[in-house]
């Protein structure tokens, strides 16, 4: 209330001081008239009467007070009026008193009608009294015993008949001049808020221009922190590449040679001493360790980088992933003298899955629990709950303490067992398995209770079930629907290109298909942004969404089979370094043919020859081997004798392995040749080019705006060439 008060009293008092400054300026023009006038009634009584009186008095005194009152206007107005009012009341008096006959008392209305203008009308009632009493008392001074021709009282009603008049007169002039001073002060405060707000409004631009540029160089902080994020993953990724090609070489001679000694002794003829049977054991049970450990470190740098597409198929769950894995780890459990049981429910219905990871991740619950189990067994059962199906792995081990549970799947993370030490794990199984089930859109959990087991269990959604983001965190029942359009499927018979595929596609979780016919089913399960597939598998896509109302792009051009690309065309098979016996003998069964087979093994490395070598004549065939060391080499022996399968390692000083079977290929006695690369880098790793035509087939109608993107991403991606390929001598 006070500061509304103070407001409202704040415009009245300006207003009062602006009418007293109009009034200042009125006191001037009041002086020089009366001055003027008070020499022109001197000039008069000098030339009429030519005698000195109170006439001259009264024009002296006119001339003082006018005098006095200019002089004392500037610091003191009030006085400088009442002086002048004063003044010209005496000087009224005095020419009353020498003429009390004439009508000089009417003069008094001047008087009045200046102190109305000068003070204002209540100051303006006194000076009318004052003056009218002054008038009346010269004019009976002056008569003495003569009649005057007026009486007081008509003295009287004429001062205040013209300060009436006066005031009245005055009041709508007063108002006026109120009102545009008000305005004109309200105008005023108007400007002076303005100026404010405009000061405020200049410093609220400052401190958003220091917002702007503190924005604008955190964004620049951002990108710069995104682009080195970006270039760190990918010298992550190119470091656990790098890595894991140098170590699969050494590895693939580590581990071939110690399995042999360790598992075939009989080999080498001469029985290994007992003493060292031990370390050879130590020796190859920790290299095996190693060698899963570097392609569990790959897998989980293709997860967090979200490059690791899942190539679907309908499986049987029990067929093509439990039945297979439990019989591939029965001999390892037999050999602990543990159990092994599969309690399968039967009749299951398909699901859409990778067969391959899912077994993956079986095998790692199945290994961990034979590892950490001594005495009883494991058993796998199947079951199916609502629209999943769930894998449970049981065991009879040690168990797990309750508050080393949710730390179970965390990246190297094992639970510290004091009976356990020579059973450590890589400490990313668990991990990989989460992320993998996660993926498929499925969960995994543990229950297990200390000194009573432990049960691993994991989920596969059925086709058209709502699936689980990647991301989620399992509370109860909580769950969430996976983002619409960030899929990308991928229709190929070979899942090799999907994977290529999957680490080159940015910003979208890719998932393959090698079956045409499970198209609409995927659709409708992950809503995926386009189908990229072949322009064979492009017409029989078409056929199975023309039965459904979905309008799906989709993506066509000629993707490369597995050894397709320039250089490892006719490729059978690309073994990847360390290579396993029973691979190898899986190859070898495509290839068998009646009678002695006559085989080339070409590596720079000579005990990577001796180990193949030594692996081939383990198998149950009998094969004639030829040996070597470069590419030159290799083609000097195939002048002499051409063989039947050529192994053969690509990364190969002087003559490369790429550049080897170009020669062949060009040969017509070795264009015939089947060839298996082994080689320590992937396939997928090198330059693998696409062939084009590449189309785009849609239902509707696509907007101006929108192919002009499309446009504009294929003229970023595309680089023209004028000048011709340089000859490599």
């Amino acid at each position: 209330m006070a500061v509304a008060n103070s407001m409202t009293s704040e415009p009245e008092h300006d207003l009062a001081t602006e009418v007293d400054d109009l009034r200042r300026g009125l006191l001037p023009m009041f002086l020089v008239p009366v001055l003027i006038a008070s020499w022109l009634w001197f000039l008069y009584i000098t030339v009429s009467t030519w005698e000195p009186g109170l006439n001259d008095i009264a024009a002296f005194v006119l001339t003082l007070g006018t005098c006095v009152a200019l002089g004392l206007r500037g610091k003191h107005y009030l006085a400088a009026c009442w002086v002048l009012l004063v003044n010209m009341a005496l000087a009224e008096a005095l020419i009353v008193k020498a003429q009390p006959a004439s009508l000089a008392a009417a003069s008094g209305v001047l008087v009045v009608i200046a102190a109305n203008a000068l003070l204002g009308s209540r100051e303006a009632f006194f000076v009318a009294a004052l003056s009218a009493g002054g008038v009346i008392a010269a004019a009976k001074l002056g008569a003495a015993k003569s009649e005057l021709p007026y009486s007081p009282a008509e003295v009287f009603v004429l001062y205040y008949l013209t300060w009436g008049a006066a005031a009245l007169a005055a009041r709508p002039l007063k108002t006026s001049v109120e009102k545009a001073l008000a305005g004109w002060l309200r105008a005023r405060e108007a400007l002076a808020e303005s100026r404010q707000r405009r000061g405020e409004l200049h410093k609220v631009i400052r401190a958003l221009d220091e917002a702007t540029y503190r924005l604008e160089r955190m964004n620049q902080e951002l990108i710069v922190a995104r682009r080195e994020a970006e270039v760190a993953r990918a010298l992550k990724s190119r470091f656990a590449a790098t890595v894991s090609h140098e170590l699969r070489g050494p590895l693939d001679l580590v581990l071939g040679f110690s399995q042999m000694i360790a598992l075939s002794p009989e080999r080498y003829g001469v029985p290994l001493p007992s003493a060292y049977r031990a370390d050879v054991d130590a020796i190859y049970r920790n290299v095996q360790h190693l060698a899963s450990l570097v392609d569990d470190i790959l897998d989980l740098s293709q997860i967090e980088a979200e490059r690791l597409p899942l190539v679907k198929d309908r499986v049987d769950l029990e067929e093509d992933v439990v039945k297979k894995v439990v019989n591939t780890v029965r001999p390892l459990a037999e050999r602990k003298g543990l159990y092994l049981r599969d309690e399968l429910a039967g009749g299951l219905p398909w699901v859409l899955a990778d067969h391959v990871r899912l077994r993956q991740v079986l095998l790692n619950l199945l290994m961990n629990a034979i590892r950490l189990t001594d005495s009883g067994g494991v058993t796998v059962r199947t079951v199916q709950v609502h629209s999943e199906l769930v894998v449970s792995v049981q065991d009879t081990g040690p168990g797990i303490p309750e508050e080393d549970l949710p730390r179970l799947f965390e990246e190297f993370r094992q639970v510290p067992q004091a009976s356990q030490r020579d059973k450590v794990g890589t400490g990313l199984g668990l991990s990989i398995s989460k992320r993998l089930v996660e993926l498929h859109g499925g969960h995994i959990w543990v229950e297990s209770q200390k000194g009573d087991g432990a049960t691993f269990s994991f989920s596969v959604p059925l086709p058209g079930a709502e699936p689980l983001a990647t991301s989620t965190v399992f509370t109860d029942e909580s769950r969430r629907r996976l983002p619409i359009n960030e899929t990308c499927l991928i229709v190929h018979d070979d899942p090799g290109v999907v994977r290529l595929l999957g680490r080159y596609i940015e910003g979208y979780r890719v998932m393959g298909l090698t079956e045409k016919c499970e198209v609409v089913g995927l659709i409708e399960e992950l809503h995926p942004r386009a189908i990229v597939t072949t322009p064979e598998l492009a017409v029989g896509i078409q056929k199975e969404l023309a039965r459904v109302p979905y309008d799906v792009p989709i993506v066509t051009c000629a993707m490369p089979h597995y050894g397709e690309q320039v250089g490892l065309e006719g490729v059978l098979s690309y073994l990847i370094k360390p290579i396993r016996p029973e691979i190898l003998a899986a190859v070898m069964r495509q290839i068998e043919r009646d009678g002695e087979m006559t085989l080339l093994l070409v590596d720079d490395e000579p005990d990577a020859v001796r180990l193949l070598g030594n692996l081939l004549t383990a198998l149950p065939r009998p094969y004639r081997i030829l040996r070597a060391y470069d590419g030159e080499q290799a083609l000097e022996v195939m002048a002499k004798t051409v063989p039947d399968v050529v192994f053969i390692d690509l990364l190969m000083p002087g003559l490369s392995g790429e550049e080897t079977i170009g020669r062949m290929r060009a040969d017509e006695r070795l264009c015939k040749v089947p060839i298996i690369v082994v080689s320590a880098k992937d396939w997928a790793e090198g330059p693998v080019a696409m062939k084009m035509p590449i189309t785009v087939q849609t239902g509707q109608p696509i907007s101006m705006a929108k192919w002009a993107r499309c446009l504009q991403s294929l003229l970023d991606a595309l680089s023209p060439r004028y000048l011709p390929e340089p000859i490599l001598s």
